[in-house]
Formats: C-alpha cells, structure tokens, sequence
C-alpha cells in the first residue's frame, strides 16, 4: 500500500463519514439525485447540441461539451429542487436519529467509491510527474478501480474527444495507416520485461478461455516490438507505420525474422491492467490474440514515466 491507495482510502472514508453526518435519508436522496443527473443528461445533451449548432455554429466541436455540461447543471439544479420539496415532507427530527444516521453510512459508501472512481480516472489520465505515475502503477485500489473509471471516461470521451484517442489508453486499429503525433517525446524509455511476462500470461490465458493454443514467447520478435515502442516515444509518434515508412512486416524483414502469417497491436496507457483491457475490447485487436494461425509472441514495453507504457505485441504463426 502506498500513498496513492491512502488517498483513495480516505476519499471513501469522508464519505462514509458524510454518510453518518446527514443520515440515510439526506445521503440518499443526494445519491440519487447524482444518478438521476447523470443519467438524464446522457439522454437529453443531444438536444441542447442541435440548438447550439443551429443558433452558435462557430463553436464547432464544443458545441457537444458545452451542451454537455450546461444539461448536467441544468438537471442538478432541477434533482435539487425537488430534494428540497421532498425534504419538507420529513419531520426534522428523523435525520437526527440514531438509526438513520447509521443507515446513512450504506449510501455514503457508494457516493466515496463513486468519487474515488473519478479520482483513480483522473490520477490515470494527468501526466503530472514519474513518481506519481509510478505509484500510481503500482497502488491496488486503482486497479481495482481502472475499468468503471475506464468505462466513464470511454462514455465521456464520446462527449469530449472526436477522435480515438482517451485519456486512459490510446490504440490504432491493426493494419491501419492511421498516426497520430503525440504531444511530447520520451528518450529515456527502460524496457520492462517483468510486465511483457506478465502480458504474455494474459494473452495466453484469453487463449485458453477461448479454446486456443498458448503462444510461446519468441525473443526475435520482442527485440522488434522493443524497438518499435522505443521508436514511438523517442520520435513522439503513435503508428503501425514509422516516420520512414515502414510497417510492421517490414520491421520484421529487416531484423530477420521469417513467418507467412504475422500481426501487430500497439497500446499507449497508463497501466498493463489498461493497455490489456482496450486491447481486448477492440474487436481488431481481440481478433489478433485470438488468432488460431499464431503460434508465437514478442511483446515491448518500454516505460515512459509519466507519460504511461508503449506497448508493441508483434504476433506471427
């Protein structure tokens, strides 16, 4: 445990304890206020967008943003004014009772955990130094708290980023020419082979659920995916192909490996736990390491402090 994982552990506890403050009744019909916000304002930001690109069309893409969180507000402000309405209703005297208050810690546990999701997605998502990257890779709590924090941001990162790329993880679709030009360049990258073992491990197990061979590591092949992400980083780069050209076959070609079926998927995140998870919900990716026809793997990782792994898996029969 680590300071990181102290941080998400007292976020829960202040909800717990914000639980037992205003009671059961009071916790919850905030919580449920929250829900019913958020919820509301996934359905109903598409009409506020139409107006704004109609009446503001110089906005552009932030007209969708905008739209997004003027409905947010908008449904909070109205959740909170029928909470007022129904805390009329309720005699005073019930939120300071004992029981209530001791009830108030279940809906304040779920409003600490729901904060300490947005809290490990924004820790995930800040480039802010190596050290607290570190921790932050290695912290338990938010790991376990990486795919709902992963899956809010997906769902924002259709509100918030017109492209493909997410404040957790960024992946280009296998065979794609597709590059996208990163905002920084990392020259001191470590490889970090205890993380390609335990991707391997991964993979492997995915194969096995699937009712696949295991593939077996291949040194060749993990030279070149090493180089690959070591390229990336250094040139400020997230492609299959490099600035000169080339591919992922050609890489393979020019460092000597022989196949006739080969692959590639490439991963930008903040954790292995990430970067494994948007692999497999990529259904190119997925196909990739579900392919029957490969028999062997090399996977690079090299680690770019702050600015998360590049991870390069270079796959052939």
């Amino acid at each position: 445990m680590n300071w990181i994982d102290i941080l998400i552990l007292l976020i829960v506890a202040y909800g717990v304890w914000d639980g037992w403050q205003k009671g059961f009744i009071l916790e919850l019909l905030y919580l449920l206020g929250l829900i019913v916000s958020i919820a509301a304002t996934f359905l109903l930001y598409p009409y506020p967008t139409v107006f704004i690109n109609k009446y503001i069309p110089y906005l552009g893409s932030w007209a969708l943003p905008l739209a997004f969180i003027v409905t947010y507000v908008l449904m909070r402000v109205l959740t909170n004014l029928l909470i007022n309405r129904t805390l009329h209703n309720i005699p005073v005297d019930a939120h300071g009772r004992w029981d209530n208050r001791f009830l108030g810690i279940l809906p304040g546990f779920v409003n600490g955990v729901a904060h300490a999701v947005i809290g490990a997605a924004l820790i995930l998502a800040l480039p802010i130094s190596n050290n607290i990257s570190q921790k932050t890779r290695e912290s338990k709590f938010v790991v376990m708290l990486s795919v709902p924090a992963e899956w809010i941001e997906t769902k924002l990162s259709l509100i918030f980023d017109e492209v493909e790329r997410t404040m957790n993880r960024l992946t280009v679709k296998p065979g794609s020419n597709e590059t996208v030009i990163l905002p920084f360049k990392v020259t001191v990258v470590p490889p970090r082979a205890d993380l390609e073992a335990r991707m391997l491990s991964w993979v492997n197990a995915e194969r096995i659920k699937a009712g696949l061979n295991i593939l077996k590591a291949d040194p060749e092949l993990t030279f070149v995916a090493r180089k690959h992400s070591t390229d990336m980083f250094r040139q400020g780069y997230f492609s299959h192909v490099s600035p000169d050209g080339k591919g992922p076959f050609d890489r393979m070609h020019n460092d000597g490996v022989k196949f006739t079926n080969a692959g590639e998927n490439i991963a930008l995140a903040p954790t292995l736990d990430i970067a494994h998870s948007g692999l497999m919900h990529s259904p190119g990716h997925r196909a990739n390491i579900l392919r029957p026809e490969f028999g062997r793997l090399g996977i690079g990782i090299v680690d770019g402090g702050k600015y998360g792994l590049m991870i390069s898996q270079e796959f052939r029969n």
